[in-house]
């Protein structure tokens, strides 16, 4: 049975803002997380999306993991974030709500990514949704196919690739999908076997950090 470990970045920049970074707390999450989760190991390889934050969560994780890992972290954008700010501006565009004036995300998000996954308003996107799903499903396929038997690997990406990921090993909606990605954490463990011809979502949101040292428990 090989297993395929999906980690979601630590803290980022704010949500409007600069997101594609990491906080200092981001950088102390992922590499806590590293240093509580030995049963990564071995890993047979490494791999992140194209952003920043997911090559700084990677490199962190990996150090907190073991100081002295020699192990390069692939690149493949198939794991990149949806742009989230454009669904938002979309929505706002649309007239589905506001955001407060402390720059959080109101209730209107969910309706955003509603409009986002019905496909009636793909050429307002930057990224329809069902290119998205496709592209993480394609990203996901591939991985599956690189490990090896018995292998263990990891990769560093985002909660709304993870929630596309379980989607499909679910059998989740796509609302029910965003629902996922609303509760996932900074640094979060996801774990998935494959073998005997299945792909099995065994482990979700896994916090060793968070649970630790609550103040490391974030959703950013």
């Amino acid at each position: 049975m090989a297993t395929l470990f999906l980690l979601r970045h630590g803290q980022a920049g704010d949500i409007m803002g600069d997101y594609d970074r990491l906080s200092p707390l981001g950088v102390e999450q992922c590499t806590a997380a590293g240093a509580r989760c030995p049963f990564v190991l071995p890993l047979a390889w490494a791999r992140c999306g194209a952003m920043r934050r997911h090559h700084l969560s990677g490199e962190a994780f990996l150090r907190g993991l073991d100081p002295g890992l020699l192990l390069p972290i692939d690149e493949d954008a198939r794991w990149d974030e949806f742009d989230h700010q454009d669904v938002i501006q979309v929505g706002l565009n649309a007239g589905l709500g506001a955001m407060d004036a402390g720059g959080e995300l109101p209730s209107f998000f969910h309706q955003a990514m509603g409009r986002w996954a019905g496909g009636a308003h793909d050429a307002d996107f930057r990224e329809p949704y069902g290119a998205f799903y496709e592209r993480v499903q394609a990203a996901f396929d591939a991985a599956c196919e690189d490990l090896p038997s018995g292998g263990q690997a990891i990769i560093f990406t985002s909660g709304g690739v993870i929630s596309a990921v379980c989607r499909r090993l679910l059998g989740l909606s796509p609302s029910a999908a965003f629902t996922v990605n609303s509760v996932l954490y900074n640094a979060g463990l996801t774990r998935v076997e494959i073998g005997g011809g299945r792909r099995t979502l065994v482990q979700l949101n896994l916090n060793p950090a968070g649970d630790a040292e609550p103040r490391l428990r974030t959703r950013r």
